[in-house]
């Protein structure tokens, strides 16, 4: 039997209302009692992963922030931390400034902005942490920021990851968990590097893991896993290189792995 679960938030055990079925929290609880490792990999910031670990009963450290960031629930320090550069972050904010983009950092578990704007409200860590408005971030006063994003249209989103890859060529890892985001992180940044350093932590290894996702920035930990499990609701191209496509979305489709494999 499996050792480890590990589970995409936003599109995966989370209902399109944000919420989690009492069925799933009780399967994953009983899980836990029997000794799996259950823990959350998400590009959210870590308040937001927080409030759902504390609702199931998560105890393992939670990846949050798409990898850059490995904290256990009740601890106040992380494991692990995997900042973008300060030379970095700060060519990106001056690209955001010359094209006009919506630009979001996160400091110290706050969301940065120069002002709030309806991109900001569509986000749901929005509702979960503080927002601080800077004014102007070329000339803000940074600390260690472990994501950037943007948000805007498909199409524009598209001319942007073009941007960033033209200017920065491969010095960020740039990751999508829908196509109208598009989050930046350290190069050597990706869930499943993050889950791999906290797997062997624990003497487990790779196939000892299942995880469940839905999107591109899923599919790097899918593929590490000993099973990666794309929900119904998945991409198709993520679907493609999972060894378990879910016939349920979402919640419902984190059930059926756990009765499944487990």
């Amino acid at each position: 039997m499996p050792k480890m679960l590990c589970l995409d938030l936003d599109g995966t055990l989370l209902m399109p209302d944000l919420t989690i079925p009492q069925p799933v929290i009780s399967a994953l609880r009983e899980l836990i009692s029997r000794g799996v490792v259950v823990t959350l990999a998400t590009g959210r910031m870590f308040p937001s992963a927080k409030k759902y670990a504390d609702l199931i009963g998560l105890t393992a450290p939670l990846v949050v922030y798409n990898g850059a960031v490995v904290r256990a629930a009740a601890a106040s320090e992380p494991l692990y931390s995997f900042p973008v550069p300060l030379d970095l972050m700060r060519s990106v904010i001056e690209l955001a400034s010359a094209g006009g983009w919506y630009l979001q950092l996160y400091n110290n578990d706050k969301i940065v902005v120069a002002e709030k704007s309806r991109h900001t409200e569509a986000d749901p860590d929005f509702q979960n942490a503080p927002c601080v408005e800077v004014g102007d971030l070329r000339y803000a006063s940074l600390g260690p920021t472990p994501k950037l994003m943007t948000r805007d249209e498909p199409d524009e989103i598209a001319r942007r990851r073009a941007a960033l890859q033209s200017r920065l060529g491969e010095q960020l890892h740039l990751a999508a968990s829908s196509p109208r985001l598009l989050e930046m992180m350290d190069k050597d940044v990706t869930k499943a590097r993050s889950l791999d350093r906290l797997c062997r932590s624990l003497g487990l290894t790779p196939d000892d893991a299942v995880a469940c996702g839905d999107s591109d920035n899923d599919t790097e930990m899918l593929c590490w896993a000993g099973v990666g499990c794309c929900m119904h609701n998945g991409l198709a191209s993520v679907k493609e290189q999972c060894g378990y496509v879910c016939r349920n979305a979402n919640s419902h489709g984190v059930l059926e792995v756990i009765e499944r494999f487990f």
